[in-house]
């Protein structure tokens, strides 16, 4: 009876390994979809993708084919210092932007260790065997893709011809993945266990599902960024810096010129007296003494980054498309345009004072008054007009006194004159807050347009004799 229930058990048991078996090997069965093969377009493609990025040292080595494996102990423009880690690249920058005009120097202490794009590792002892390697590598294709990065782990299985898992793999890194592809003829068949997330270069997270969805992934994006291959080290300065940013701080104060070249020439001091204003309607004032030049500017967003669009009839130093590198604690900016450098720096001069002084001084008369072209400058005729300090303002024609008050305020980034006389007829008609076209020290222009009818109304005072 025993031995009834004892081949009852034993043939249950093998009907159910027999399941198991056939329900693994369905779970373990590999699809062309998941499967990396030699000499495909995916396989290469990923390969590229995780091949060693040499250029995020090019500061130190000046080559994009090779990195100098951390840490290592520098000499930089004569002080020592020890570079730990990539973070440690913007104290190098650092130390070379100090100064202008002097001649950034790098010097390694010797031996280092060089890491290849395939990840091999040489040590080198002097600059005649660095600067052989760099003159070895750099002759070949940089084919490298910089646009995405993969999200490690991912899971790899290994399988033999007859598709039976001989073993997984855990992939941590890219170097790993490297070597991996890089032997990938050793193994039988290698899949890709998905789904698995991958980093595009604006930031973004993307979950693939498919070796197809992959290939065509990094297909579309491998050229859409800057892999910083060059050796220009302030190009990365602005990467979190917006449009709207720089706008908003340009509107915000004045500026004057701390550096200007044009063409690798030094034109700084024929323009350290000017003073900018980035107007809100796109008007770029400059000025030295005496009269306003007139220019317009536009901030824009382009593939070469953020751009500054200046236009001077008059001024033609400054009319390029600048790009913007680098704002330096909100009151400094640098930008380029290919040979030529201009770095402004917020002054902040106040002009709110400078009209201030200048209609406190003396009388004024009107000098010019027009309503949509319109001309009504003789209503005003001997009108001798005084801005006093209090802010108070009369004008004054025989035993005729009209009283009102007056400020200078800045509204949306523009300088404005606000008067205002009451309900005395024709003062009452001044009754705006004005924007400031010009200011001399014996004339201001200002004017106001009507939001609702589109009038035009320009005003013009002059000093009086």
């Amino acid at each position: 009876m025993k031995s009834i229930y004892k081949l009852i058990y034993l043939s249950a048991f093998l009907l159910l390994f027999s399941s198991c078996q056939k329900e693994v090997a369905e779970i373990i069965q590999p699809t062309d979809g998941e499967v990396l093969k030699p000499n495909a377009n995916i396989t290469a493609l990923v390969q590229k993708t995780v091949k060693n990025d040499g250029s995020k040292d090019n500061i130190m080595d000046n080559a994009s084919c090779l990195n100098v494996k951390l840490p290592v102990t520098v000499i930089v423009n004569g002080l020592e210092i020890t570079v730990d880690s990539e973070e440690d690249f913007d104290v190098i920058e650092a130390i070379f932007d100090e100064f202008d005009e002097d001649d950034d120097d790098l010097t390694f202490i010797f031996p280092i260790v060089i890491v290849l794009n395939d990840y091999t590792e040489i040590t080198i002892n002097n600059y005649d065997e660095l600067e052989n390697l760099i003159e070895e590598c750099e002759n070949e294709i940089d084919d490298d893709i910089e646009c995405l990065d993969f999200v490690y782990p991912i899971t790899l299985s290994v399988y033999d011809e007859a598709n039976q898992l001989i073993e997984t793999i855990t992939v941590e890194s890219d170097e790993q993945f490297y070597k991996i592809i890089d032997d990938i003829e050793d193994y039988q068949l290698v899949a890709v266990n998905f789904p698995i997330t991958v980093i595009l270069f604006d930031g973004t997270e993307k979950l693939i599902n498919t070796m197809d969805e992959l290939e065509n992934t990094i297909e579309e994006v491998k050229d859409m960024c800057d892999e910083d291959d060059d050796n220009d080290y302030d190009d990365d300065d602005c990467k979190d810096c917006t449009q709207e940013q720089l706008t908003e701080l340009l509107l915000s104060c004045t500026w004057t010129v701390d550096k200007l070249k044009i063409n690798g020439v030094d034109n700084t001091e024929q323009y350290t007296n000017y003073t900018f204003w980035f107007l809100e309607d796109g008007t770029l004032k400059a000025k030295e003494t005496g009269d306003y030049i007139y220019g317009t500017w536009i901030v824009d967003t382009t593939d070469s980054g953020i751009l500054v669009k200046i236009n001077f009839e008059n001024l033609t130093d400054f009319s390029f498309n600048w790009v913007l590198y680098e704002i330096e604690e909100n009151a400094e900016l640098d930008l380029r345009f290919e040979d030529n450098r201009l770095e402004l720096e917020k002054e902040c001069i106040d002009d709110k004072i400078e009209l201030k002084n200048i209609l406190n001084e003396g009388t004024w008369i009107v000098a010019n008054y027009t309503v949509n072209e319109e001309n009504y400058t003789s209503t005003y005729n001997d009108f001798l007009i005084d801005f006093k300090e209090d802010f108070t303002v009369t004008a004054t024609k025989d035993n005729d006194i009209v009283s009102g008050i007056w400020e200078v305020e800045y509204d949306s980034g523009e300088l404005k004159l606000d008067l205002n006389f009451g309900e005395t007829a024709p003062f009452n008609e001044f009754n705006e807050d004005w924007r400031v076209l010009d200011v001399r020290n014996d004339r201001v222009e200002v004017k106001y347009i009507d939001s609702d009818t589109g009038e035009l109304t320009k005003l013009v005072f002059e000093k009086a004799v």
